[in-house]
Parts: structure tokens; sequence; C-alpha cells
């Protein structure tokens, strides 16, 4: 009989608290759902920057200055990848040459001076593409042109110093010397920080 009692006196206790847990629960969901959408970028995206690939461990900059220029303001199309102290960054842009001349890696004339004294040919066939191991989006297609950032000045055959980088182009499928427009531009380059 005693165990009987004791049921019948819990089971009113326990619909005491029903309201207090559902309301209980309720704010706890509230304040999770609310935290998920503060933290939504750190939470989807690397380093809270959609613009950054799986596997980024820094962030870039709003405005990204690649190979020691900025990109081009019609810039889209905008990805990177960083990791261990080197980025990648890949964009498009209607800009060509333009940024080629900005980055210093071709003369300023008229027309566009693409040569192999400027740059090379990169191993790409008019139906090939190529994206660097780590970096997202859509590859270069071929053909395309290779450029090496050119040294700072005062810096060239220093013991230590790292190469500035390169810049990947595509070119245009009918002209080996011209680039496409718009064109897919990649540039690789190491990260500088406030310790370098």
């Amino acid at each position: 009989m005693d165990g009987h009692r004791g049921d019948d006196v819990a089971g009113p206790r326990s619909r005491k608290w029903r309201p207090l847990l559902a309301l209980g629960t309720a704010a706890c969901v509230l304040v999770a759902s609310e935290l998920t959408w503060l933290f939504w970028d750190d939470l989807m995206y690397p380093v809270g920057d959609p613009r950054a690939c799986a596997g980024s461990d820094t962030a870039l900059p709003d405005v990204i200055t690649a190979g020691g220029t900025r990109l081009p303001s019609d810039a889209t199309q905008v990805r990177y990848y960083t990791h261990e102290g080197q980025a990648v960054v890949s964009f498009v842009s209607a800009r060509m040459p333009g940024y080629l001349v900005r980055a210093h890696l071709i003369p300023d004339t008229a027309p566009p001076l693409l040569d192999r004294e400027h740059g090379s040919a990169y191993g790409l066939g008019p139906d090939e593409s190529d994206l660097p191991e780590g970096l997202c989006g859509e590859g270069i297609r071929g053909p395309a042109w290779t450029f090496d950032l050119p040294m700072p000045p005062g810096m060239a055959g220093l013991p230590g110093v790292p190469s500035p980088g390169t810049v990947l182009v595509e070119g245009s499928p009918d002209d080996n010397f011209a680039l496409r427009t718009p064109a897919r531009v990649q540039v690789a380059f190491p990260l500088v920080t406030a310790d370098d």
C-alpha cells in the first residue's frame, strides 16, 4: 500500500514541473539558435571568411593584396587558400593586362607585351584546367601564361629571401600572345606577417 501512495504523490509533483521544463528547454533552444546565428560564418567557413577554401589557416584582409598588388576592383569569384605561410588567390577580372602592368610583370606598352622575356607558356592545353591543391572554385583553363613576381628592390640575390610568388593567367584559345577577357588569375605568394 505504501508503494501506491508514493506513486500517487509523485504524479502530481512531476506534472507541476512540466511547464517549467518546457520553458527551460525552449530558452536553451533559443540561446543555442542565437549563438549559431551569431557565429555562423565561423562555423561554416574556414577562418570566418566565405572566400576562404577548406583547410585555410589564416584569414586574408577584406582588400586582398596579392603579390604586392591589390586585386582589380572588378575582381569576382575571389577564393583563397592559406597554409603554413603561403597563399594562393584566385579571381576573375576583365582588367587584364592592367593588373599585370601594375604588378610589374609586363611592361606598360600598347599593345600589351606577352612574350617569353616577361613570362612563359604554362603547360595546359585548350581543354585542360588546373587547380592548385587546397584551392577551391574553378581552375585556370588552358592555354595559360605564368609570371614570376619581381623581387623587391635591393632584395634580389639575398640569402634566405623567399620568392615573391607567381601569377598564372588564362590565355586566349585563339591567340597565343593574348589573354582571355575576362581572365581567371591565380596568384601564389608568401604571407607577410607582423613578425616579418
